[in-house]
């Protein structure tokens, strides 16, 4: 089978191009045919794919106002235009690939770019966020989590200044998301979607796709080879900002006293200052701030600790740190918001407490430290659930059947 995966950013940027490209690697050592189609940048090299390139456009925050301005010019350009819609048909007839697997597509490329595609080509999108249905991608405004748009009208990112706390931003986007849902874009140019986690899936239905439009596979991880008996203290991997609820751990574990566990948080993010201050104010001298750090050393630092802790705010949708928490052995102590609580079975992989309930973190780290004997089998039951249901070999068989199914094939 010839697959072309299509995503704005081609290198291993964030977690959607990291997901694309490993599956992209597994494709091809099943035999598969592989190509990309994304804008052109100077990491693209890389990647040792096919790549077919369009022009480059950024819309960061970090761009001056009329620069910015510029870049939405031309993606405007190219949307009336439809030039990039052109230069895909051309990479269609270079490639001739027999599905398409769509990523990370909007605002620089557009969830429009498969109109009028051929219908022996399906396209199939993984979603790795909530922007078919949120203009914000999150469903998390200011603090808090947010459905408003999925029943409601999308002026409410205007109303409320959703995206980057701006007028004209949140303005765009919603006009943006209004004209996909007014078109029905994800109704009538994708075949199927693949989500991340059930309550992806249900928030999609919610917000307008059919169910027999989606399909539930989970992330994966990599299983390490050797897995060691549960080490000390606990972990957090992950960005230091306020919807991944870093505060709300440190909150917990100051309330244990002297009997907080030593603590390693290994990330960086734009409350890392504030939380260091926060954590001093609450007494809490035991913790390791690594900073960022390398996925091989995540893996290390996993295998150092007892017990990973993933408290996000916001509704976060399938995390890599519970996946590959699991596949090291080591149960995880999660919050009920989103997709996480999915991955983990109380009582045995882990521990599942109500999102912001600092009490009920409390209770849950009181029970750790008072259950240590009980690691070592909750740690055995981690690495077996993560062999079971979010292997590589589980994921890409599931992936295979989607692929089949879109193609009128056996299964």
């Amino acid at each position: 089978m010839r697959v072309l995966m299509v995503n704005k950013f081609l290198y291993p940027r964030a977690g959607a191009e990291t997901y694309m490209l490993y599956v992209a690697q597994c494709l091809e050592a099943d035999g598969h045919e592989v190509a990309l189609f994304g804008m052109e940048h100077p990491e693209n090299a890389q990647v040792a794919f096919r790549k077919f390139e369009c022009p480059r456009l950024e819309f960061g925050r970090g761009l001056p106002p009329g620069q910015k301005a510029e870049q939405v010019g031309r993606a405007l350009k190219h949307a009336v235009t439809g030039a990039m819609r052109q230069l895909l048909l051309e990479a269609c007839e270079a490639f001739k690939p027999d599905l398409i697997h769509a990523h990370n597509v909007y605002n620089q490329l557009s969830p429009a770019l498969f109109r009028k595609m051929p219908e022996s080509i399906p396209v199939l999108m993984t979603a790795h966020d909530y922007k078919p249905v949120c203009p914000n991608y999150s469903l998390f405004v200011k603090g808090k989590t947010c459905t408003r748009c999925l029943q409601g009208s999308v002026l409410n990112c205007v109303l409320h200044r959703c995206c980057q706390d701006s007028l004209p931003v949140s303005t765009l986007s919603a006009v943006s998301s209004g004209w996909h849902r007014f078109r029905r874009t994800y109704e009538n140019d994708y075949a199927g979607f693949i989500a991340p986690s059930r309550f992806m899936r249900d928030r999609l239905i919610e917000g307008g796709l059919s169910p027999e439009q989606v399909e539930v596979i989970h992330n994966f991880a990599q299983l390490p080879k050797n897995v060691t008996p549960p080490g000390n203290g606990f972990l957090y991997a992950g960005r230091l900002c306020w919807e991944k609820g870093v505060d709300l751990m440190l909150s917990a574990l100051a309330r244990l006293g002297d009997n907080s566990p030593p603590l390693t948080i290994a990330g960086e993010g734009p409350l890392e200052e504030e939380l260091k201050a926060f954590a001093r104010q609450q007494g809490l001298t035991n913790i390791r701030w690594l900073g960022r750090v390398s996925p091989d050393q995540v893996v290390e630092e996993l295998r150092q600790c007892a017990v990973s802790v993933i408290p996000s705010r916001w509704f976060e949708n399938c995390s890599m740190s519970i996946m590959e928490s699991l596949a090291s052995g080591r149960p995880c102590v999660v919050s009920d918001s989103g997709g996480n609580a999915e991955l983990v079975e109380p009582g045995r992989s882990g521990w599942v407490f109500p999102n912001e309930d600092v009490d009920a973190l409390v209770r849950i780290f009181r029970q750790v430290l008072t259950e240590k004997s009980r690691l070592p089998e909750m740690g055995q039951w981690a690495r077996d659930a993560a062999a079971r249901s979010f292997s590589e070999t589980v994921h890409m068989q599931k992936l295979y059947t989607v692929y089949a199914r879109l193609k009128g094939q056996p299964t």
